[in-house]
């Protein structure tokens, strides 16, 4: 477009609203909260234009190579399908973040952070050079630590799990990359892809490390622990784009290269899954608290979308059910954070026997949070699983029945924490907390989205 490197620009423009916020005082919270959310909202209208300019039936690369060109830590990148649809969720979940903390006197480094995480998460997206992935990907963890380390109660086990973990993820993706570009003597991804892999050690490294970064059976325990002692900006980030990164290891590697190694070993790997959403919905049944509760669910849908992949060797399906699960998620940790304004608490047994008077924001929120998290028709969810189903049940019928008992238990116990608790017939004569507008038009673009993805599936499965 217009000659310019698309995806330089957009992956520059939240840097370059960081340095300007760099040069207003500490003091001008005003200043510092429009220039993070205008820097936002204008890179993801941006991202809007070049993802509605991409040719998806071509589904040709643009690539743009700049400096360092005959290095191995060539600048390569590009749009694909997969950027082109997921680059414009993750600006939109950057701007929410942002408007949803516009009236908190938050300090300059949490906003800058913010968009420094953006901008990595972005390149992540776009780089087609082996290395460049990586360092993009992991570099992501210095702002997400220090959005973590900025929280007025500062949980060392939140940070400890999620620093150990996506430590020893990188460490076995990094040994991967490395086995590849001595194999295949290049960095270029997309020449990766076209030469194959023959080690099969490194299909291994990357689904372990992958596994660990969804996560699944047995390294999902990090998750709740991240989410639940984490302020709420930190869990969306955590849950909308950081979880993303194994989807974007997925469609880079494991879909084009590892396919056939994949169906080797089909079998194990679907078991590994069923294992990963039966653990996950044992334990969903035992929360008490809002927010692991939502945590638990996070797991059972990245999980599935994972199912999704295993049944089809195009992109669409799994790359809908991921931007749908990074769509959801804010809503529902928003819920949480809602819900802990009002009763200064998450644990269920405290909100029930605190008052039947539920506030009438509280009630409009915990409807539409559970409304699309038990997959209501005309939702994102719903296509989600209608697609899940289809993919399980062509590999075996046991694990689809399996598969619909287990969502059919977590719904239902879903359905009863919600009626115990926010329900609408509960009486609300006081109004006890009066959500911001901004929040209120940040849910509504969440909502918006969830929605979209559910009246017009087509839109994302072309």
């Amino acid at each position: 477009m217009f000659g310019l490197p698309l995806a330089t620009i957009i992956t520059l423009m939240p840097l370059i609203g960081m340095l300007f916020m760099a040069l207003i005082e500490e003091k001008n919270v005003l200043g510092i909260k429009s220039v993070s959310l205008w820097t936002t909202a204008f890179t993801f209208c941006f991202s809007l234009i070049v993802s509605g300019a991409f040719d998806y039936v071509a589904q040709t690369i643009t690539e743009e190579v700049a400096i360092f060109s005959k290095s191995p830590i060539e600048y390569r990148v590009g749009i694909d399908v997969f950027s082109a649809m997921f680059v414009p969720i993750i600006c939109l979940i950057c701007f929410v973040c942002i408007l949803w903390i516009t009236k908190h006197k938050t300090r300059k480094i949490f906003f800058m952070s913010i968009l420094l995480f953006e901008t990595l998460s972005i390149g992540a997206f776009y780089a087609w050079n082996l290395f460049l992935l990586f360092i993009f990907t992991e570099a992501s963890v210095i702002p997400m630590y220090v959005l973590m380390s900025q929280q007025k109660e500062k949980s060392t086990d939140a940070i400890l799990h999620f620093m150990l973990y996506t430590m020893i993820s990188a460490m076995l993706i990094l040994i991967a990359f490395i086995l590849i570009y001595l194999e295949t003597q290049t960095t270029n991804i997309k020449e990766i892809q076209e030469i194959g892999i023959k080690n099969t050690a490194v299909f291994w490294l990357l689904i372990i490390g992958i596994g660990i970064k969804m996560p699944i059976f047995p390294f999902y325990s990090w998750l709740p622990i991240a989410h639940v002692k984490s302020q709420t900006v930190c869990s969306v980030l955590l849950a909308s784009i950081v979880l993303k990164f194994s989807s974007l290891l997925i469609v880079r590697f494991i879909q084009p290269i590892f396919m056939s190694t994949l169906q080797e070993h089909i079998q194990l790997v679907i078991f590994v899954i069923m294992l990963s959403i039966i653990f996950a919905t044992s334990q969903l049944l035992f929360q008490k608290d809002i927010k692991s509760i939502f945590a638990h669910f996070s797991i059972i849908h990245l999980n599935s979308a994972f199912l999704i992949m295993l049944g089809e060797m195009k992109n669409n399906g799994f790359t809908f059910a991921v931007m749908g699960h990074s769509l959801l998620m804010p809503i529902l940790f928003f819920a949480s954070h809602v819900i802990e304004k009002v009763y200064s608490t998450r644990q269920l047994p405290q909100i029930k026997s605190t008052t039947d008077n539920v506030p009438k924001n509280v009630k409009i929120i915990a409807f539409g949070a559970f409304f699309c998290l038990i997959s209501t028709p005309f939702t994102w969810g719903f296509i989600t699983e209608i697609l899940t189903f289809q993919a399980v049940v062509t590999r075996s019928t046991l694990c689809a029945f399996s598969l619909g008992l287990l969502m059919l238990v977590a719904v239902t116990y879903v359905i009863h924490i919600y009626n115990s608790n926010f329900a609408f017939w509960k009486s609300s004569e006081n109004e006890l907390y009066t959500l911001d507008a901004h929040k209120k038009f940040a849910l509504l673009l969440l909502f918006c989205a969830i929605s979209l993805g559910g009246i017009f599936p087509k839109i994302f499965l072309r």
